[in-house]
């Protein structure tokens, strides 16, 4: 009896001790809290999200700050936030597996899908853009998304369900911003010319495609459409984008964005946690989704897309970094209310995500600059650097 006792106590220490190693091991680093404090207290930002895969597949993830700071509703890692433009690289996973069974070709010319749709006839350039073009940003097509008209209209019809034709007409007959092919231009004009061609080909709805080809198999359960203005457990978002744009301050209230998000579509068109997010940047600049041959494309600057923003070139439906930890790939992305950032190291392999509630943190903040910052921290801490 005295040995079963004895037996009994010491698998207790042993599973106290067993529980001890773990909660060390997963214990918040006070230098990550601490700098993401700094950054939320000093730039006047209500909360933010940060997650870090590291090499291993092991994640760490953050929340500190508001999601609603007038009710004092703290942010919490199972918030969803918009992505933004990040979610372009959910269509180019589609797209490349296209391209990759040989079902379409980059140097295509985008018309010869579409040689009975009239109406595409008034973009500019559209007679001489490749899918390449679209991907590169290297089209010449104008952004419709930036068009005051079009601003006017959600503000009137927040709850409009967007086709192809409503959001492209926004820059009929519009100048090109350069010849096709001679110029770099960032504009979601071309990612929805790129859902068009998707949903062509495949004949099946884009959202279908994201969510049995890239959001089931790979276990994405906190990653959703914005279909509609009602997302599941949406953060509440702040905007100072103002009147010019018809943007309320406060673009979530009662759980309902402030307009019909489905606007867009495969030019970002996601909402996710921040965990989601983190992991999709390493499944998608690991190669788990396409060939290495493929990788090498999209994160291999164009020729048009050296150095076109700070700190950054472009590829096909990525940046391409120099950061603190030497190369890196990723997406910035913005929707009224949300800022974000998706990064992937290579050398380190090693994959982390940002999120802000708010749209002006990319002007108060480098959010380059940030997510190195916490990375870098992340790494000290975990002893792998």
């Amino acid at each position: 009896m005295k040995k079963n006792i004895f037996y009994l106590a010491a698998f207790l220490l042993f599973l106290v001790a067993c529980k001890t190693r773990v909660e060390k091991k997963f214990n918040k680093s006070k230098e990550v809290v601490h700098a993401i404090n700094k950054a939320l207290d000093e730039k006047k930002l209500p909360g933010l999200n940060y997650s870090i895969v590291y090499e291993d597949g092991h994640i760490e993830n953050y929340s500190l700050g508001y999601s609603d700071v007038e009710q004092k509703e703290p942010l919490s890692i199972s918030h969803t936030l918009f992505s933004g433009s990040i979610g372009k690289t959910y269509a180019v996973a589609l797209l490349m597996n296209l391209v990759e069974s040989n079902k379409i070709s980059l140097q295509d010319k985008f018309m010869v899908y579409f040689p009975d749709t009239e109406w595409l006839s008034k973009l500019p350039n559209i007679d001489d853009i490749t899918i390449e073009m679209l991907l590169q940003h290297t089209s010449g097509l104008p952004r419709y998304v930036l068009k005051p008209e079009l601003w006017k209209s959600l503000n009137e019809n927040p709850n409009k369900v967007w086709s192809y034709k409503d959001r492209l007409s926004y820059v009929f007959n519009e100048a090109p911003v350069h010849e096709a092919g001679k110029g770099w231009g960032y504009s979601d004009t071309n990612y929805i010319l790129l859902g068009m061609l998707i949903e062509k080909v495949t004949s099946k709805e884009y959202y279908h495609l994201v969510q049995t080809k890239l959001i089931t198999p790979n276990n994405l359960s906190q990653t959703y459409p914005s279909l509609s203005r009602s997302i599941p457990n949406l953060a509440t978002g702040y905007s100072n984008m103002g009147d010019a744009f018809f943007v309320p301050n406060k673009t979530v209230k009662n759980g309902q964005y402030f307009i019909n998000p489905q606007l867009e579509w495969t030019g970002g068109g996601m909402v996710s946690t921040t965990s989601d997010l983190a992991k999709w940047a390493k499944l998608y600049y690991e190669g788990k989704l396409f060939s290495q041959e493929t990788l090498n494309l999209i994160t291999t600057p164009n020729s048009n897309g050296v150095d076109v923003v700070n700190k950054g070139s472009y590829g096909m439906g990525s940046f391409i970094y120099e950061s603190q930890l030497g190369k890196a790939y990723g997406h910035s992305g913005f929707m009224p209310g949300f800022d974000s950032i998706f990064i992937y190291y290579p050398d380190k392999k090693i994959a982390a995500a940002v999120q802000l509630n708010c749209d002006y943190a990319t002007t108060a903040l480098d959010m380059n600059d940030l997510i190195d910052d916490l990375v870098l921290i992340s790494m000290t801490e975990k002893n792998d650097i």
